[in-house]
């Protein structure tokens, strides 16, 4: 799924909240409808649902579900921090245990053409960064979880986690480019 595939649930849920009156149950509906369409929309066009979609849809129903029955927008601001700590804490186990770094493959899927030959040392951190971010994002949506309006919160979930991911992955463009410029420099 592309990068706008992951931005459209969160559009739906910026549009129906101030479209809405800044109706927050109705926004926490919509982007769980909108995540299911998506896993759904996976499922029978691809066979299977990728596992950071699946993870993230499990923990919206669990979380937007308790913020429906319980009328509490809290329950779906904590699935924010809550899900990028598991992201992040992912890349670290996978990384403790030995296991080739999953940053790779994500990246390798990306790119049509595949990546140029980037040592080990270099996945790794590059891994550490992007756990790094999540951890991040988590702890930075925690304080406007509990010291802003909802109102900010929510501009933050779309605005500032955007802008934050857009950071993370510049950062990771220039750590890597050393190593593509070098690949090509080898080839040329």
């Amino acid at each position: 799924m592309g990068q706008f595939g992951y931005l459209l649930p969160a559009l739906i849920f910026f549009g129906v909240f101030f479209l809405t009156g800044k109706d927050f149950l109705k926004a926490t509906a919509a982007i769980m409808i909108a995540v299911t369409v998506q896993v759904l929309y996976q499922k029978f066009r691809q066979g299977k649902v990728e596992k950071k979609l699946f993870l993230t849809w499990i923990a919206l129903i669990v979380f937007g579900s308790a913020t429906l029955l319980f009328r509490d927008p809290a329950f779906l601001q904590w699935k924010v921090s809550i899900i990028n700590w598991i992201f992040a804490s992912i890349l670290i186990g996978n990384q403790l245990l030995k296991r080739p770094p999953i940053i790779k493959s994500f990246m390798n899927a990306a790119s049509p053409e595949g990546l140029p030959e980037i040592p080990d040392k270099a996945w790794v951190d590059i891994t550490y960064l992007w756990a790094f971010a999540f951890f991040a994002i988590g702890m930075v949506n925690l304080y406007f979880m509990l010291y802003t309006s909802l109102t900010t919160w929510v501009n933050f979930k779309l605005f500032g986690v955007l802008a934050m991911m857009f950071i993370f992955a510049i950062l990771n463009a220039i750590y890597l480019n050393k190593y593509v410029t070098k690949e090509a420099g080898k080839s040329g």
